[in-house]
């Protein structure tokens, strides 16, 4: 069986319709099964394996046309563990600060010291292995300019933000939003990093070789370049966008800017 959902004017999720599978051997086909049952709507296949479309349609998600996926229109910010540091073996601490090459070195680390071997982004790769709020061993973390990192996460489309609004509206979204409380892809460095920040940290610069930092947490070099942004996804921001951005993260361009002169 195949499911399509059925969407209104506002592409939110009105029904979900099965359809066996000798009416669907095409998408396209299980849409003229659906016009011609139902009658004429907008109709859309979704899937129960996560990997197409984002996630599983239910009643009341929304189906963003540009990025091809559903969204939980619900969107609530309450990340009740902001902080995620992996104390590795080796007496080392990594912190997992979101789309700053945290999808490589999770992997790295869930497969080398964990033995994990279902791997993808960040969240996946963390999965069962136990993080602290602050580190138990030699502190190491990525830095990244700020609105450098909020292009590379808002071209990721993740979820639990309205990643379908146009980016101007979604700017003026996330400058209302408790910082404290943001998804990881757009709290600032500073509150993943831990405030205040820990003792002895030793900070590298996103843009600069992470090679050296890898050896120090005893992983295999060189690495490899995982989940890269896609280009055509990345937004064009005017100088006020910028600058909104720059104030939001302010505490993070501070940071930034200490790093790139130490480095």
């Amino acid at each position: 069986m195949a499911t399509f959902a059925q969407l209104d004017e506002d592409n939110l999720v009105i029904d979900l319709i099965s359809v066996s599978e000798s009416d669907s051997q095409t998408e396209q086909n299980g849409i003229d099964f659906c016009t011609n049952t139902f009658g004429v709507g907008n109709y859309v296949q979704t899937f129960d394996d996560n990997k197409k479309r984002r996630k599983y349609a239910r009643i009341g998600d929304y189906y963003d046309l540009l990025s091809n996926g559903f969204y939980n229109k619900n969107i609530i910010q309450n990340n009740v563990n902001p902080s995620r540091w992996l104390n590795l073996p080796n007496g080392t601490s990594y912190c997992v600060t979101y789309r700053i090459a945290s999808s490589t070195f999770t992997q790295l680390i869930a497969k080398g010291y964990f033995n994990k071997t279902n791997l993808g982004q960040s969240v996946q790769n963390i999965e069962g292995i136990k993080t602290t709020p602050t580190p138990i061993g030699t502190p190491y973390a990525i830095v990244r300019d700020p609105v450098d990192r909020f292009i590379s996460s808002y071209a990721l489309s993740t979820g639990g933000v309205p990643s379908w609004y146009p980016v101007d509206e979604f700017i003026d979204w996330l400058i209302e939003q408790d910082k404290t409380k943001l998804n990881p892809h757009f709290m600032p460095q500073v509150n993943l990093i831990g405030i205040p920040e820990p003792s002895g940290i030793n900070y590298f610069d996103f843009a600069k070789d992470l090679n050296p930092m890898a050896k120090a947490l005893g992983l295999p070099t060189p690495i490899p370049l995982i989940n890269a942004t896609d280009s055509n996804k990345k937004p064009t921001l005017t100088p006020d966008q910028i600058t909104t951005l720059q104030n939001f993260y302010s505490d993070d361009v501070s940071l930034y800017a200490k790093v790139k002169l130490q480095q």
